[in-house]
Formats: C-alpha cells, sequence, structure tokens
C-alpha cells in the first residue's frame, strides 16, 4: 500500500526556502544535531554553524 502526501507531510523550510518533506527536514536536524550522519547538509553546502542557525529560527522545528 502506498502512503499519499498530505499538506501534514511537507513544511515550508527556511534553509531551503522552499516546500520539504518531513522527512528532509528530520535528517537534516539529526545530522545538525549529530546524532547521526546523513550526508545531508554536505549536499546542501553550507557549514553546519549556518544550518543550525536557520533551524534555530524555524517555528517548524520538529526536534
Amino acid at each position: 500500500m502506498s502512503r499519499q502526501i498530505n499538506n501534514s507531510d511537507s513544511i515550508q523550510c527556511p534553509l531551503l526556502k522552499k516546500r520539504i518533506e518531513l522527512g528532509l527536514c528530520l535528517d537534516i536536524n539529526y545530522e545538525r544535531l549529530k546524532y547521526f550522519n546523513t550526508g545531508i547538509i554536505k549536499e546542501i553546502g553550507k557549514t553546519n554553524e549556518a544550518v543550525s542557525a536557520e533551524c534555530e529560527k524555524c517555528p517548524k522545528k520538529p526536534l
């Protein structure tokens, strides 16, 4: 059974300046908090500090 993506599965990301799936947001946050390395911060092309600065301002912070 495939899962349908609805509006609650995505959020507006101030870091990437677009709507992203909640799973991507979690990957970014897990890596910036050093819970595990997903490689996503390297893909984004920003430093961990720059990502953390943006994520900390996000009103939809999942963690």
